[in-house]
């Protein structure tokens, strides 16, 4: 890892790509896998200016020509304490000091950065020290101090020239915490004399600044749970010193592509090696290699000897996998990375210890800026629902007749969680195309009549989709009505029904009657059953119109009229659900109405490219509700999302059920542009219908703006 590239003496070739190096810090700055942490506020002990240029630390701009600064209070430490919004819950955490006021040297020259898991985060919490991996600088080298401190080195602009904004990062370790707040706490330091006879303030001063102050203009933390990389933060080891010092092991997992490691001039050949340590054994599904984010030196990259061992190589181990990465010697561009899977290499594809050596004549060969490491992730099934009926999973499924929709939970154990897609699924008797989903909870049509296979294959945070697959047998039986049961037991009544007329004709009265009241009642159920059936039909003639407007002998203008036809019998299936759900006694519970509200949600978005995340308790209160009450409800839910789409134009959405002082508390949070300032007439009474809706069933609805961007909708119902 690159800390202090601007520091060290070089001539002008090297400074040259220095400065190609800087330039991949800025376009390779992010890690490959972070989600933003959003702060809610600022408390400090000391400002010099107004509350307003504290707050600009989380206003999201980097650059500002104030900040935090403490003038003249330099004679003691001074603290600020960054509270988020939502505590974090992380395995690594990336953070970032801006100091971009204009004025250089402006950072701090002494400071630690501590956390607390503290609900109401202050000053008297309980503080620890943030255990860090990686810390960096643009400017100047920082070092590990007393007391958990990092201390940074003054620059002499002399050398360097005029010496940049400056920037650090922190990666950190916090596996297992629920953290609420950060604190920054900087530090009062001296000139040394040398300095001191330049006309500089001998101290204290809280920067190297001529001034002495510092002006911290963004603070931001990155959280790295997203990943599935399991090499992400893994102790890194190399057998040689690595090239001009600067360069550390950990570069290669330390999530920033922007820095790189290879080994120095003398060393070369298969005497060197990096190893990572995974912790433990992992069976893997694909490995990815990294290129440098500049234009130097990218030969350097081919003839990498990748080995795999489950035991300890130092003590003897064989690997248990390798390969010969680009025995050609060729390299992927600047940026780029190769993907290898267990089918590249030979032997089986899992093992702790990762090695990497080379067999490549190239000087300060083997070089990368990354190495990412991605288990096995398959799916399992937990539980599978037939209109909320629950079903046996083993030894397969076995679907009564009569079913509209079915619901498998799905479980992916391993670590890591993929922002776009968890997984994707197919019926492949039906389709062969793949759809995804970003929700555990997979909700489908019940197919007709039939043997089937789901499969479901995980995603990886990189983009790759897994080698392995879960396939979930499951028939689907024919409804009563079509059984030979059914043949038969028609057949009897009719018998039956003969007989009975071969009796007197006060018994043959008597049994018309029966017969009549027999018959009315199997007629009744009849219809009963040709009613469930309807929905069983309505899929089955969906998917044969699919099947028939994939047929490359059927003209266009026919599958424009099957595309019409597909799309009515899409909608009366989806009336019908919704008509079933409606009346059926069964959904009179609070949890079945928060399963239909977000099962709602997650089809109503897909089709328009809307990315809607759910946030809901994963237990209700076993507690009823009406069926108007639920109709009130739904209706008012659903005029939210068609303002989303109508009005906000908004890419993601996000939806959170919860209980909160007896009330049903559902929110609809956008990214969008909001509502129109002045909505047209309809508009107006869509917003007042769901209003009145609520209160009506003594609940209320709240419209109101984000700070942010966007609209947030809320909807609290009395829990019944």
């Amino acid at each position: 890892m690159i800390k202090n590239p601007t520091n060290h003496p070089c001539n002008l070739g090297v400074c040259f790509k220095i400065g190609w190096f800087v330039v991949g810090l800025l376009v390779f700055s992010l890690p490959l896998e972070a989600a933003p942490v959003v702060f809610k506020s600022v408390q400090v002990t000391f400002h010099a200016g107004t509350e307003k240029d504290v707050k600009r630390t989380i206003d999201g701009w980097e650059a500002s020509p104030k900040g935090w600064s403490v003038e003249p209070q330099f004679e003691q430490a001074q603290a600020a304490i960054f509270v988020a919004a939502e505590p974090i819950e992380a395995d690594l955490l990336n953070l970032t000091m801006f100091f971009i006021s204009g004025r250089p040297n402006t950072s701090f020259a002494n400071f630690s950065i501590s956390y607390t898991t503290d609900a109401q985060p202050g000053f008297q919490s309980d503080w620890h020290d943030l255990p860090k991996l990686n810390f960096g600088s643009t400017t100047c080298t920082l070092r590990p101090g007393p007391e958990g401190r990092l201390i940074a080195d003054e620059v002499d602009s002399s050398v360097t020239g005029k010496i940049p904004d400056n920037l650090y990062w922190i990666t950190a370790r916090s596996r297992g915490k629920a953290i609420t707040a950060f604190r920054i706490e900087a530090f009062p330091v001296f000139r040394s004399p040398e300095r001191r006879n330049l006309d500089f303030s001998p101290g204290p001063l809280m920067s190297w600044s001529r001034e002495c102050d510092f002006v911290l203009t963004e603070f931001r933390a990155e959280v790295l749970t997203t990943t599935t990389n399991v090499a992400l933060g893994a102790p890194v080891t190399a057998t040689h010193p690595l090239y001009l010092g600067w360069m550390t092991p950990d570069a290669l997992t330390d999530g920033w592509p922007s820095t790189i490691a290879h080994p120095n001039d003398d060393v070369t050949g298969k005497d060197f090696y990096f190893e990572i340590d995974l912790g433990r054994e992992r069976t893997l599904d694909h490995l990815r290699l990294r290129q440098r984010g500049d234009p130097y030196n990218l030969d350097r990259f081919g003839k990498m000897r990748i080995r795999l061992y489950d035991q300890d190589p130092k003590a003897g181990a064989s690997p248990t996998w390798q390969v010969l990465n680009r025995p050609d010697g060729s390299y992927p561009a600047r940026g780029e990375a190769d993907v290898l899977r267990a089918s590249d290499g030979q032997g089986a594809f899992r093992g702790r210890y990762l090695r990497i050596s080379t067999e490549n004549p190239v000087p300060l060969s083997p070089m990368l800026a990354e190495v990412e490491v991605y288990e096995t992730r398959t799916a399992r099934l937990d539980s599978v629902k037939a209109d909320e009926r629950d079903l046996p999973t083993l030894p397969g499924i076995r679907v009564p007749p009569g079913v509209l929709r079915l619901g498998f939970q799905l479980e992916i154990p391993q670590a890591g969680k993929p922002r776009a897609s968890l997984y994707r699924w197919r019926l492949k008797e039906i389709n062969e195309d793949w759809q995804s989903s970003n929700s555990l909870l997979l909700e489908i049509p019940c197919p007709p009549a039939g043997d089937f296979t789901l499969e479901v294959q995980a995603a990886h945070s990189d983009g790759e989709w897994d080698a392995s697959l879960l396939a979930i047998p499951m028939t689907v039986q024919e409804p009563f009505t079509r059984s030979s049961a059914f043949f038969w037991l028609m057949a009897g009544a009719t018998m039956v029904a003969g007989g009975a007329v071969a009796t007197g004709v006060s018994r043959r009265r008597i049994s018309k009657l029966k017969a009549q009241a027999a018959l009315s009642a199997e007629r009744t159920r009849i219809a009963r059953d040709m009613h469930d059936d309807v929905g069983a039909r309505l899929s089955q003639i969906s998917f044969m119109l699919k099947s028939l407007r994939g047929d490359a002998s059927l003209p266009v203008s026919a599958k424009k009229e099957v595309d019409h036809i597909t799309a009515a019998a899409y909608g009366a299936l989806g009336s019908l659900d919704e008509v079933v759900w409606t009346v059926n006694p069964k959904n009179d519970r609070l949890e079945a109405l928060c399963r239909h509200l977000c099962g709602h949600a997650t089809r109503y978005f897909a089709p328009l490219g809307i990315a809607c995340q759910i946030e809901s308790a994963p237990s209700w209160p076993d507690r009823g509700i009406s069926a108007h009450d639920r109709h009130q409800v739904t209706m008012a839910f659903k005029e939210a999302l068609q303002n989303v789409v109508k009005h906000s134009g908004a890419s993601e959405v996000k939806l959170a059920l919860a209980m909160g002082n007896g009330h049903l508390v559902i929110r609809v949070r956008d990214n969008g542009r909001g509502l129109p300032e002045h909505p047209e007439k309809s508009d107006r009474s869509g917003l007042e219908n769901m209003k009145s809706r609520l209160a009506g069933i003594g609940g209320m609805c709240q419209i109101q703006p984000i700070e942010a961007g966007g609209t947030e909708v809320e909807m609290r119902v009395p829990a019944w």
